[in-house]
């Protein structure tokens, strides 16, 4: 559970007061930068004092409030540098935080990784007087995540504000990450001058159960009187969209019908046996590393185009779209190979029928780009 921190004023002695914008937070006195509610503790708050600017140990409490006291009368006047300086500051963590969320990033690759290199080409190219005024960007993982809900935040309402007609429609779907995270995604589209425009809404995270009253709660903030049809795979029945039905009876709703076709791919006896049956010859070379290797010095020996096969995932189904392309290009490689392992079982699979190979990669192809 977290437990939020409170400011002691004794804080002031290791230089940090404290910054109550949102939350509980402490803020160096010299360098401006805001740290996580988690660094409340007087040992990290020494820590800090200790690694970031060691020549201030010995200053006493005196010291550190006329800093604080000149910090706030600066800060009062709009036109001072310390405004100036910080206002910029904060512009470019608000940028940085905005490029890690469209690059889909940790939070934490700001601080580990961003602003060291960036350090290190300002200091190199412009000199190190330049590279110390980077020190004002408060980048670490709590402050990162801040500003991602705020932009997050002034988007949506943004997009409330500039969409022309009540009417829209949505696209959500529900997903779990690496770390058991369930978040859910929600897709705008309405009309603007006559064309239709499609943005990003918003994403929340879903903190205990994921079923359709769930979801419904996050959703019925929108003007559900105003909506007019709803995408997802949800529940198509007796799921989300009959919730959303009961609000907005005139509602449009369609089932995800990617979701469909990972069903559909699956029904054909014949296909699926034969599919089945690549990838058990994918499997054979690629669990290898001997085969892995023995398969490369074959192909390269022959001149292909390939010399790698990819393994095929069963949640990712459309990754079988890349991986038969590469069987069917590497097929007589792959034929001349088995035999020479004596592997006639496998080597069966490919000699039945490249007219079924040649068709899989045709069809598997054309979900991928009807996917993006």
């Amino acid at each position: 559970r977290n437990v939020k921190r409170k400011y002691s004023e004794d804080n002031i002695k290791f230089g940090f007061t404290c910054q109550e914008k949102e939350g509980v937070n402490p803020q160096r006195i010299i360098c401006f930068k805001v740290l996580g509610n988690d660094s409340m503790k007087p040992a990290k708050l020494k820590l800090h004092l200790k690694k970031c600017h060691p020549n201030l140990l010995q200053k006493d409490e005196d010291y550190f409030e006329r800093q604080l006291s000149g910090l706030k009368r600066q800060h009062l006047d709009s036109t001072s540098a310390f405004y100036n300086k910080t206002s910029n500051a904060v512009c470019a963590s608000y940028i940085v935080a905005y490029k890690v969320a469209l690059a889909k990033k940790p939070h934490t690759i700001v601080e580990q990784l961003v602003l060291p290199c960036a350090k290190e080409m300002v200091r190199l190219v412009l000199g190190k007087e330049a590279a110390r005024k980077l020190n004002d960007l408060s980048v670490f993982n709590d402050t990162v995540s801040r500003r991602i809900n705020e932009i997050s935040t002034s988007n949506s309402a943004s997009l409330v504000k500039k969409k022309k007609s009540p009417l829209f429609a949505i696209q959500l779907d529900e997903s779990t990450d690496v770390a058991f995270c369930s978040q859910l995604l929600v897709f705008a589209r309405y009309m603007v001058e006559g064309d239709f425009k499609d943005e990003f809404l918003f994403c929340k995270t879903l903190d205990t159960t994921t079923k359709a009253q769930d979801v419904m709660e996050i959703v019925h903030g929108l003007d559900l009187l105003n909506l007019v049809g709803v995408t997802t795979e949800l529940g198509s029945r007796s799921g989300f969209q009959m919730l959303v039905k009961q609000h907005s009876p005139m509602v449009t709703r369609v089932h995800c019908f990617i979701h469909r076709e990972a069903l559909v791919s699956k029904t054909p006896d014949q296909l699926n046996a034969f599919l089945k049956g690549l990838v058990k010859v994918v499997n054979l070379i690629k669990s290898s590393a001997l085969n892995t290797r023995l398969f490369k010095r074959f192909c390269l020996d022959m001149g292909s185009d390939f010399d790698v096969l990819l393994f095929y995932t069963f949640v990712w189904w459309l990754s079988a779209g890349n991986v038969f392309n590469t069987v069917f290009q590497l097929r007589k490689e792959l034929d001349l190979f088995l035999q020479a392992q004596a592997k006639e079982e496998c080597q069966n699979v490919l000699t039945q029928s490249n007219l079924e190979l040649a068709y899989l990669v045709d069809i598997f192809g054309i979900f991928s780009k009807l996917n993006l």
